[in-house]
């Protein structure tokens, strides 16, 4: 059902829109081109190291050779293809954003002898190699096109990693957090990684595979870094924030690097006090960050809560000690699990009030 308009557009605002709608334009820049197989496959020899690479934040998993013989088969008959999707290096390398598996399959194909399996349209070439066909299909299917839209090297960081997220949310998304981790390298990004590897941080957040590979554990500490370190600066609460967490958090990681490069102690210090909030957690909240003992998921908006709100506490009061008990009793007295739901938890008003209600049941006498 289409809900009705409430307000009708003024003037004011429409001028205000399209201003905006200008000054993304111009920071959207890119070409459309097309090539053939043979030369993707020519200029992708290994995954990194070449002409066009496969960046970080691409998924660790890889097509089956059932789906690459079924791509191959696409290519042969004619079926069309989805964009490939690249981004233009200062250094003039192409990084595959979108269409590392296609590539992969091509390659797998053209060059490492892959056996084709499982086809539907022509069942008929099951059990063929690249070397078994004749040399005018070998010749056409190399010269088979596909369109590539390419990022201008010039193209605003943040702009391009919503351009990411966007075109990949059509395929197999890539997660807001590799996009940062790929676009946005440094030292914070550095310790992010190293901390999610932790025994004491895997301890307290058991995840199922799938999600430690959708490197789940790195957005978790993302948002506790970005929370705490922006919870009551100059510009006041979470500076920026407007119940969009994945700008925040691109903007906050792109800054907290700039910082650490300038004054690499940062780093160390918020290695300790990641620690020690750790350590306060597991002494202090029976549970951990997990909502029951057989969880194999930790909410974020849990998470966000009890990891921020402590170490909050343990800024005002770093010899903090609370009997497991106490924590509890307040939890359930106060309705925490009605507090740390999903619906509407990023807006900006539930995002305070989940931190401040664990920092404030710990520093209660």
């Amino acid at each position: 059902m289409v809900k009705k308009k409430l307000t009708e557009i003024t003037q004011d605002q429409i001028r205000e829109a399209e201003s905006a709608i200008s000054t993304v334009t111009r920071q959207v820049k890119f070409n459309v081109a097309e090539y053939p197989v043979s030369m993707y496959v020519g200029r992708f020899s290994k995954d990194t190291g070449d002409r066009y690479f496969v960046p970080e934040y691409q998924r660790n998993a890889t097509w089956t050779d059932e789906q690459k013989s079924q791509f191959i088969e696409s290519l042969i008959v004619g079926l069309p293809i989805p964009f490939m999707f690249f981004y233009q290096t200062s250094g003039g390398q192409m990084e595959i954003v979108d269409g590392s598996q296609r590539m992969r399959a091509m390659r797998s194909f053209l060059k490492e002898k892959l056996i084709l399996s499982n086809l539907v349209l022509v069942p008929e070439l099951n059990g063929f190699t690249f070397d078994d066909l004749p040399n005018d299909r070998k010749n056409k299917l190399e010269d088979v096109t596909i369109r590539t839209i390419i990022l201008d090297t010039d193209t605003d960081p943040s702009t391009r990693a919503e351009m990411f997220a966007r075109i990949n949310r059509m395929g197999t998304s890539a997660e807001p957090v590799e996009i940062r981790r790929g676009s946005l390298p440094g030292p914070v990004t550095s310790l992010i990684d190293e901390l999610a590897k932790s025994r004491e941080f895997s301890d307290l957040t058991p995840l199922s595979t799938k999600l430690i590979n959708k490197r789940e554990r790195e957005e978790l500490i993302t948002r506790f870094f970005a929370y705490i370190n922006t919870y009551d600066i100059d510009g006041g609460r979470f500076p920026g924030y407007r119940d969009r967490p994945s700008k925040f958090l691109f903007d906050y990681l792109k800054n907290s690097n700039n910082e650490a490069e300038q004054n690499p102690d940062i780093i160390d210090g918020m290695r300790k006090e990641f620690y020690k909030v750790l350590d306060f957690v597991a002494k202090t909240f029976p549970l951990g960050f997990r909502k029951s003992l057989k969880a194999k998921t930790i909410p974020r908006v849990r998470f966000e809560a009890i990891a921020v709100g402590a170490g909050l506490a343990l800024r005002e009061s770093p010899n903090l000690q609370v009997e497991q008990q106490t924590v509890v009793e307040k939890m359930e007295q106060q309705n925490f699990d009605r507090i740390v739901v999903s619906d509407g938890a990023n807006v900006r008003s539930k995002l305070e009030g989940r931190i401040d209600f664990i920092k404030n049941i710990l520093l209660q006498k």
